[in-house]
């Protein structure tokens, strides 16, 4: 399995365009690399020491003094590590419409894990979320006809209505670049999320400047009104970052763009697409609840993953530094 939390484009991602600092750890007879996430309050830094992608081995003595060398080796770094673990607890076709009570069971069997993982090695589910808990990939060497036919009821009539309102799927050059700024800073300012920085988003231009991307767009009489950054990492394609006019949304302009993408990606010999991350299965609340509705409706290979724990070092520390982010939203 292509482990994206592991590969050179995401230490690229983290190193060349987020500016955090790289390490590299042994854990479980691998080696690692981390990221440390750094935030400056007056003379204080505060830091997390993070590695996504990692295996836990079936060997509970194992995993215990594993988790004691790195607790050992971090204690004079910081009171806490993160780790985003990979382990699969289940993996499904979305095209299969899952019922109600698998839903359910799914929800149960991630509230046992949490509890199974914190009692055996004391690994703390983290308070905030670093890697996401299950991964939609799709695979494009599928037909057009069954990638099609993988979409949900509504995904489908909201592609065809996209097409009979005339939108065009263009490769955009990268010249336009300023104009995604613009528009994508935009939608997150009126949804009120964020976007990253202008000095990460000029990272990130120098980054892909090398090759191994493209810049795809849906267009409406002329006017973008869609459009995402595809990175390439041999047959597999990530698109981490995009935005949608929302005055179209009753169009169907995400679910044409995504379409065209897999049947162009398919035609130019990637294997997968994966658009980022999704919620667990049955937690309504989680934050990415919609994006991953929107993305299951799509079709595509659901994975639920173990997701992201803690490895608390100073209990007191860790629960100030927890209040601490609680109260600064």
């Amino acid at each position: 399995m292509y482990n994206l939390y592991q590969s050179q484009l995401r230490k690229d991602i983290q190193h060349e365009i987020y500016r955090k600092p790289i390490f590299t750890v042994e854990l479980f007879g691998k080696q690692y690399f981390g990221s440390i996430k750094e935030k400056k309050i007056g003379p204080y830094t505060l830091r997390r020491y993070q590695v996504m992608g990692v295996e836990l081995p079936s060997d509970k003595e194992y995993v215990r003094s594993e988790i004691a060398k790195l607790k050992k080796h971090f204690r004079k770094k910081w009171f806490f590590f993160q780790l985003g673990i990979i382990n699969e607890i289940v993996s499904f076709e979305n095209a299969w419409g899952v019922c109600e009570g698998f839903k359910e069971d799914m929800h149960d069997i991630r509230l046992h894990l949490q509890g199974f993982l914190r009692s055996n090695y004391g690994l703390e589910e983290a308070f905030r979320e670093n890697m996401p808990t299950a991964g939609i990939v799709y695979d494009v060497m599928k037909s057009h006809e069954e990638l099609f036919k993988d979409m949900n009821e509504s995904c489908r009539k909201r592609t065809k209505k996209s097409i009979a309102q005339g939108l065009e799927y263009r490769i955009v050059d990268q010249k336009d670049s300023e104009l995604f700024f613009a528009k994508w800073q935009k939608t997150a300012d009126t949804k009120w999320f964020s976007t990253i920085s202008r000095k990460q988003y000029d990272g990130l231009l120098k980054y892909i400047s090398q090759g191994k991307w493209m810049l795809i767009g849906a267009f409406l009489e002329g006017e973008m009104i869609a459009w995402t950054i595809c990175l390439f990492d041999g047959t597999y394609l990530f698109c981490p970052y995009g935005f949608f006019d929302r005055k179209y949304s009753n169009i169907g302009v995400q679910h044409f763009l995504k379409f065209k993408l897999f049947s162009w990606a398919r035609d130019n010999g990637f294997r997968s697409v994966d658009t980022g991350g999704g919620s667990p299965t049955w937690f309504p609340k989680h934050p990415l609840a919609g994006v991953s509705a929107f993305k299951e409706s799509l079709g595509g290979t659901k994975t639920e993953l173990y997701g992201s724990y803690d490895i608390v070092i100073n209990k007191f520390l860790y629960r100030v530094f927890k209040l601490y982010y609680k109260l600064r939203g």
